[in-house]
């Protein structure tokens, strides 16, 4: 076999490998997407995710816990970016607490650019038989302070 020959394989292959990646992304950006029920632990955490992207704010802060000291003014002064796309990683559920781990990515504009995933874990408890989230919940960092 000739060199030309296995440099017209080589590209072959590469054009291939580029068009199913191609493929792949279009699928994945079209599936739809899951919808949890509000009475779930991950179905919380949807839709408090949902109303900060939406920007929210009064509605997000309502699927705190009574014992959140975070409230919609700390919610206002946090930064979501708009590629935020939320992956649910796991859901464990012990007695009254459950945690819900997500991905967060966020910097990617198109399928073949490189964005930034960080994980973070929520950690929900029921009151009156809700599941209402505890701590500072990411996009947060801290609560109930004022930077001036």
């Amino acid at each position: 076999m000739g060199r030309a020959t296995s440099n017209r394989i080589l590209a072959l292959i590469v054009i291939l490998a580029l068009v199913l990646s191609a493929v792949s992304a279009l699928v994945s950006s079209l599936r739809d997407d899951v919808e949890f029920s509000v009475d779930t632990p991950e179905g919380v955490v949807q839709l408090y995710l949902t109303a900060i992207i939406e920007g929210k704010n009064d509605q997000a802060a309502s699927y705190f816990a009574s014992s959140s000291n975070c409230d919609a003014s700390d919610l206002d002064r946090a930064y979501v970016s708009e590629t935020l796309r939320v992956n649910l990683v796991s859901t464990s559920i012990e007695g009254d607490s459950a945690y819900v781990k997500i991905d967060a990515n966020t910097g990617a504009s198109g399928p073949f650019e490189d964005g930034y995933t960080e994980s973070h874990t929520y950690r929900l408890t029921q009151e009156s038989g809700k599941w209402l989230i505890e701590g500072i919940p990411w996009p947060l960092w801290d609560c109930g302070t004022v930077n001036k």
